[in-house]
């Protein structure tokens, strides 16, 4: 009876027990959070170097008016270039966003402009419009390259007449952009008074101002000799060009200056001997030195005792 019972447990099968919940890991696993912080011990300072931090630059103006100096512009656009800014290239430039909306004439504004890169040259420029669509001129221009230029130009020197109502002002901004020539006509002197007083005063291209120069005055009484519209306009370059002038007083160092279309002095005619009554200036085309001027477009400009006067003229072959 014994054999069946040990037949029995001879043919039963050990099975091997299970166990939930354990599970060995891959040896490379145990080195898996060393590893990781070795690979990013060794790529921190390239991945900074790669994202380094990008340069802004804070940009302030002062608003004019929608009409001149008077009134509120609605709109300001701020655009930045890699090439100087101009009319020309004006569309080309990319708007910076986020340019606040004008306030009235005289109205300090700023403006961030964030993400440039650090040695990388820009040029910023500024236009303002009015509710008919008018643009203005451009404002200086404005170039960064990761350092400012914080040393303003000197004052400017040799003052012969660019406003306010006493010398110790105050002093109002006549003109509304920045001036390509050094001749300003100013349409609009002050009333109230006999005298007019003028500053002018220097801006480079990072937007520094420099000191005023010294004030001058002229006067706003009827002038010593009136300029009219010189004759023939436009006139040939070999033929001469007459000026008639109404002499009302003694001239008094009165002096006609001729001036190229960049302002430059080309001619100086003295008038101060002049007698009284209409008198008839003759420019026969040449500078001071006798030459024969280029065509081109020239001012008459009449400068002395009295308000000045300034008229064009046209020089074609």
């Amino acid at each position: 009876m014994a054999r069946p019972y040990a037949a029995a447990r001879q043919r039963r099968v050990r099975r091997p027990p299970i166990i939930y919940g354990a599970r060995r890991r891959p040896p490379w696993r145990r080195w898996f959070p060393l590893i990781v912080i070795i690979v990013l011990a060794v790529a921190a300072p390239l991945l900074a170097h790669a994202q380094a931090p990008a340069d802004s630059i804070l940009l302030g103006w002062t608003d004019t008016g929608d009409n001149g100096m008077t009134g509120t512009a609605t709109q300001a656009e701020m655009r930045v270039a890699t090439a100087p800014i101009t009319l020309a290239s004006w569309n080309a430039a990319t708007v910076v966003p986020g340019a606040p909306v004008p306030g009235p004439c005289g109205t300090p504004e700023s403006l961030m402009v964030r993400g440039l890169t650090p040695g990388a040259t820009y040029y910023f420029a500024l236009r303002l419009a009015d509710e008919a669509g008018n643009w203005s001129s451009l404002s200086n221009p404005l170039v960064w390259n990761g350092t400012l230029d914080l040393l303003p130009p000197a004052a400017p020197t040799g003052l012969s007449g660019a406003r306010a109502a006493s010398a110790s002002g105050p002093y109002t901004r006549i003109n509304d952009s920045l001036l390509v020539n050094p001749l300003y006509d100013d349409a609009t002197p002050p009333g109230g008074g006999s005298v007019a007083w003028y500053e002018v005063a220097a801006i480079d291209m990072s937007g520094n101002l420099s000191a005023r120069s010294s004030a001058v005055s002229v006067s706003l009484a009827a002038a010593d000799v009136q300029l009219e519209a010189p004759y023939p306009n436009p006139s040939r370059l070999w033929g001469p060009v007459y000026v008639p002038v109404l002499v009302a007083a003694p001239p008094r160092g009165a002096r006609l200056y001729l001036l190229d279309a960049a302002g430059r002095g080309v001619r100086s005619i003295d008038l101060s001997t002049l007698p009284l009554g209409s008198r008839l200036v003759v420019w026969d085309g040449k500078n001071d030195a006798g030459r024969l001027c280029a065509p081109g477009v020239y001012s008459v400009y009449l400068a002395g005792h009295g308000p000045s006067q300034v008229v064009r003229l046209v020089r074609v072959p």
